[in-house]
């Protein structure tokens, strides 16, 4: 597997997103695209939370490309993690529908990225995908349910303001990991997943972040911020958090096997 690029998150201070194209190897073979030749992929990576407090690790092997069944749609391979250290995951294919790609500026740019990183996000904050150990790929739709025709604006969630606080200082302590990392917070693929119609949005997690700063929970430097010994205390919430919901989603599927 060729070396991954990684998008926002923990990148250092100064990077927000570094995009490299590498040679495809056997592990991410070179795919012809009908348009275009060959389309030089790279495992792009990105690590935040979903909504519903599931620490995510995406590596998706970018860009969006013909589907090789012969099928007239584009899809990108991918795994979601759950970012916790265990081994659950789901294997997906996240299919684009032709009225989101006729939207899109490209296929391989950072809008087409946060789509696809989010549509995955809000699937498994929906409980349509299972966490595995192993498991088969899982279909993703990247269709107009997240996207107003009215609006012109792609919209995964509305967030509220106690929401959004909760969002941030998971995200911060799930993304920093043991080391406390710095964490992106004015992430624009999480301004549009908690509310793409929201322009304030990038604003309101830079506030939220700063307001843990002030209770002493975070260290903020620029547009990053790094988990103190208070908010790492609080380690016992984020796990539980992240059990509920993980509960939640193992007793969706198992109803819906029963």
């Amino acid at each position: 597997m060729p070396p991954a690029t990684r998008r926002g998150c923990v990148a250092p201070p100064i990077m927000l997103i570094n995009r490299v194209s590498l040679v495809p190897s056997s592990a991410c073979p070179p795919r012809a695209d009908a348009q275009t030749g060959i389309v030089m992929e790279t495992l792009e990576t990105y690590q935040s939370v979903s909504l519903r407090g599931l620490p995510v690790r995406l590596e998706l092997q970018w860009p969006f490309h013909h589907s090789e069944g012969g099928s007239d749609w584009h899809v990108v391979h991918g795994r979601l993690w759950l970012a916790d250290g265990s081994e659950l995951h789901a294997d997906i294919a996240l299919n684009l529908s032709e009225s989101i790609n006729e939207v899109l500026p490209s296929r391989d740019g950072d809008l087409a990225f946060q789509v696809a990183v989010n549509t995955a996000r809000k699937a498994l904050d929906d409980r349509q995908l299972q966490l595995l150990r192993s498991g088969k790929r899982q279909p993703v739709p990247v269709s107009s349910r997240c996207y107003s025709l009215k609006r012109q604006q792609f919209t995964f969630w509305h967030v509220k303001p106690e929401e959004l606080a909760d969002f941030v200082a998971r995200k911060i302590f799930w993304a920093g990991g043991l080391e406390r990392q710095p964490v992106l917070i004015a992430d624009p693929c999480d301004a549009l997943y908690l509310d793409g119609s929201d322009a304030q949005m990038q604003d309101k997690l830079l506030a939220a972040a700063q307001d843990l700063a002030a209770r002493g929970l975070v260290e903020l430097s620029g547009g990053h911020a790094r988990a103190t010994e208070a908010l790492a205390a609080k380690a016992p919430e984020f796990h539980a958090a992240k059990e509920r919901a993980l509960a939640e989603l193992h007793a969706k599927h198992a109803f819906e096997r029963a």
